[in-house]
């Protein structure tokens, strides 16, 4: 089998079925309650793994309603939009899928884990999912070559971004993944008390914002700037403990939340798994 039929494979079962024998305690139906009472989920990740691209499928299966139009902002190149809006129409065969990953972010050269076969899988998996509810898909990152001032520029007009569709769509909730920066909804950063992240930027939207991230195991993620820093690596040692916790104060990482997995494995990128 293909690494991305197994992608494909796993996003087919996210939306089968929600309650997985890897999830006996329930944890992500108490995620959904918890955020059943806001208008946005901020899904904070470490690029590049498999398993929290099969989480937000998962989250999106349980939070798409035919009442209510779900919107899922992916951080891909928003050049990518047309791409994918013809992909989410279409019957899915090996020809869509190759047509949605010859663009520009999956083919570039710099690899940092968002154009993964994991990232590829969960477009297949809401794909799916449009077929039986109003789910929609929003790339809302700028294109390197767009891109102006610091990184606090690339946090507001993303969060413009998201927050003009919302307005667009006052009826439709969100789902957002990006990486754990982005998600943040404290004000300022402990290294920067002007910055502001993405997260803390759509407070209007009153987001609940959470961590999904792995104690052990690997990703595929950059290092550098440079290609040659980008591949597979090992996750740092840490004290983490496997485990869902959920809150209602920002806590230290800037999140109201947190969900460690006990095990995660690296995605490699979705282009080296065309046929």
């Amino acid at each position: 089998m293909s690494i991305w039929r197994l992608a494909v494979l796993i996003g087919a079962m996210a939306l089968g079925n929600i309650a997985h024998a890897d999830d006996p305690a329930g944890e992500l139906q108490q995620l959904v309650d918890k955020a059943s009472g806001h208008r946005m989920l901020l899904v904070g990740e470490v690029h590049g793994t498999t398993e929290t691209p099969a989480r937000v499928a998962e989250l999106a299966a349980a939070m798409a309603s035919t009442e209510q139009p779900l919107i899922v902002g992916l951080e891909i190149w928003r050049t990518e939009q047309a791409a994918i809006d013809r992909f989410l129409s279409s019957a899915g065969t090996d020809e869509d899928r190759q047509q949605l990953l010859a663009g520009p972010f999956w083919q570039r050269s710099y690899q940092d884990g968002r154009s993964s076969v994991a990232m590829a899988g969960l477009l297949e998996s809401l794909r799916a999912l449009a077929l039986k509810a109003p789910v929609s898909v929003l790339a809302f990152d700028l294109d390197p070559k767009d891109k102006k001032g610091a990184d606090s520029e690339r946090d507001a007009q993303m969060a413009e971004l998201l927050r003009l569709t919302l307005n667009a769509q006052p009826e439709a909730r969100a789902l957002v993944l990006a990486v754990n920066f982005h998600t943040r909804v404290q004000e300022g950063a402990p290294w920067d008390p002007d910055h502001r992240f993405m997260g803390f930027l759509l407070s209007e939207f009153r987001p609940y914002s959470i961590e999904i991230m792995g104690v052990s195991g690997s990703s595929w993620t950059c290092t550098g700037r440079t290609t040659d820093t980008c591949m597979a690596r090992d996750m740092p040692a840490n004290e983490l403990q496997a485990g869902l916790q959920l809150g209602d104060e920002i806590n230290a990482r800037g999140h109201l939340g947190h969900w460690w997995l006990a095990q995660v494995s690296a995605s490699p990128p979705a282009r080296d798994a065309l046929p």
